[in-house]
């Protein structure tokens, strides 16, 4: 195990829980609410404070300096130069587990459904790339696991996928089963970006995206990239991607309501350009905010969702004519954006 130790939380007494629990938000009653924590004393302020993070449907957030605002109690954001904060362990999972999971992939709804947009050899590349697994023991479910730039594995993220690729909303994490089910005693979990361990294979720009599914569809679309995802919207943070400070950054955010103000794209557009004052070389495509249409936006399509949105797949599975290509040019303007954007090479028979 390897220590690590924020800094952040040895100066600010009220964070974001960083575990992987979730309450049900006030507003939304969805389970996906993070608590902020006392780190001092290591409890929660209360089931009210803390953000959803569904942060576009949502948007509910009640932070601690409010909280004490509005109950008339003394707020001190700072904890005590005396304090010592505990040094945790980062837990990781042993590569066999990563191994084992592999074998029940012939039963995971999502690989299933990614044959139904690439080829079989394309589909391999995306399993072998990021090891896809299968929850056997949780409903088949797929695991995205975390592995960092040093091999080790820090997370595994499980997901329900049906047939047709559309995702559950809960969301389980194999360390999680693990605690409920007594396998494991403790886990102390410090998560990493999805795919991070891809960084040494080439000097590749690193392309970000919000999700997994996401990231493993578009390293077969564009594969001059490396495609790496936070995992959420809020989970892009500069304690994931200093591991990447001397390469090239290009954010994807998925697309939000046109007239929203916390939509994805300003969210990171703040938080690239403040990076970019730390000397991070990174940037933010627009193309999604500039030609997906209005429906597109209201759905919260994100740049996978774009792409695919052609009405011709051979267009992904299989080399067509170029009189063809012309044809499919004429009638979906879309796809001509997505060649001048990426610099796509079309191949003709």
């Amino acid at each position: 195990m390897a220590c690590e130790l924020n800094e952040v939380s040895a100066v600010y007494k009220y964070l974001l829980d960083k575990s992987s629990r979730k309450y049900k938000c006030p507003k939304c009653n969805k389970k996906r609410f993070v608590v902020y924590m006392d780190m001092q004393e290591n409890k929660i302020i209360s089931e009210l404070v803390g953000r959803c993070d569904r942060e576009v449907n949502c948007g509910y957030h009640y932070s601690p300096k409010l909280f004490f605002k509005n109950n008339n109690f003394e707020y001190t954001p700072l904890i005590n130069n005396s304090y010592k904060p505990e040094k945790k362990e980062t837990t990781f999972h042993s590569i066999s587990l990563l191994k084992q999971s592999l074998i029940g992939n012939v039963n995971n709804n999502f690989i299933n459904y990614l044959k139904t947009v690439f080829d079989t050899e394309k589909v391999e590349n995306i399993t072998r790339l990021y090891r896809i697994g299968t929850a056997t023991f949780w409903n088949n479910a797929t695991i995205f696991w975390q592995i960092d730039s040093q091999g080790k594995i820090r997370s595994g993220k499980m997901i329900n996928y049906s047939k047709n690729g559309k995702r559950s909303k809960y969301v389980n994490w194999v360390h999680s089963y693990q605690l409920k089910n007594n396998l494991t005693k403790e886990f102390n979990l410090n998560q990493c970006l999805f795919g991070l361990h891809l960084i040494n294979q080439s000097k590749k720009a690193i392309a970000i995206v919000e999700s997994e599914k996401t990231a493993c569809i578009m390293s077969q679309v564009f594969d001059k990239y490396i495609w790496l995802a936070s995992g959420s919207l809020n989970n892009l943070n500069e304690n994931k991607l200093h591991q990447i400070k001397d390469r090239k950054i290009i954010l994807y955010p998925d697309l939000g309501p046109k007239e929203s103000d916390n939509k994805p794209y300003n969210q990171w557009k703040k938080k690239s350009d403040y990076l970019s004052r730390k000397g991070y070389d990174i940037g933010i495509s627009d193309l999604l905010e500039n030609k997906a249409t209005e429906e597109q936006k209201s759905h919260g399509y994100d740049i996978a969702d774009y792409f695919l949105d052609v009405p011709n797949k051979t267009l992904i599975k299989n080399d067509i004519t170029t009189e063809n290509i012309n044809k499919l040019l004429v009638k979906n303007g879309q796809l001509q954006n997505l060649i001048e954007v990426f610099d796509l090479e079309i191949l003709s028979n």
